[in-house]
């Protein structure tokens, strides 16, 4: 099942992040033991029509309430002159729900829902050289690199380079 998130969703939605840090170091950019506040993503999350969402993936089997097991962010730019584009953020797919293709049903919803705002015309995303699954994924779904940064981001002694990537709509 794939939904938007909302405020309700922030503690899950932590959880998660944290389970990002913990299984995959290189996904995202958190100091481990450092807290993550609540009320700063709460409003974070929460959808704002036509600019902003993240949408879940809950894995539904055998449990009497859904459980986050993925998640996709999407931000468009709200100044007129970058209104035409928007960009993904915060993708991570937990190790449960991995196989069952949620990365690909985040992305195809949110690249659905994009294509339906009016003047939208370009996503775009980072990701790191070192997530081959990821660059499989976005170049299935039609994204081409545009630039990569080397050694843009590194967990302890690991350097990654920051590919930067985009979809024309």
């Amino acid at each position: 099942m794939i939904r938007p998130l909302t405020p309700d969703d922030t503690e899950a939605f932590i959880a998660l992040r944290y389970e990002a840090f913990t299984t995959d170091p290189l996904s995202w950019d958190h100091e481990p033991g450092t807290p993550i506040d609540p009320e700063v993503w709460r409003p974070r999350i929460a959808e704002v029509p036509g600019l902003k969402f993240v949408l879940g993936y809950f894995l539904t089997e055998d449990r009497e309430t859904p459980e986050l097991a993925g998640i996709l962010g999407f931000t468009r730019y709200e100044k007129p002159k970058r209104r035409h584009r928007a960009m993904l953020w915060g993708v991570y797919v937990s190790p449960a729900a991995r196989g069952r293709n949620a990365g690909g049903q985040l992305l195809e919803e949110t690249l659905r829902r994009a294509r339906q705002l009016e003047g939208l015309e370009r996503v775009t995303l980072t990701v790191s050289h070192l997530a081959p699954a990821a660059l499989h994924l976005y170049r299935k779904a039609g994204f081409v690199e545009y630039g990569r940064e080397p050694g843009a981001a590194r967990t302890g002694k690991v350097r990654m380079d920051e590919i930067y990537m985009l979809l024309e709509l």
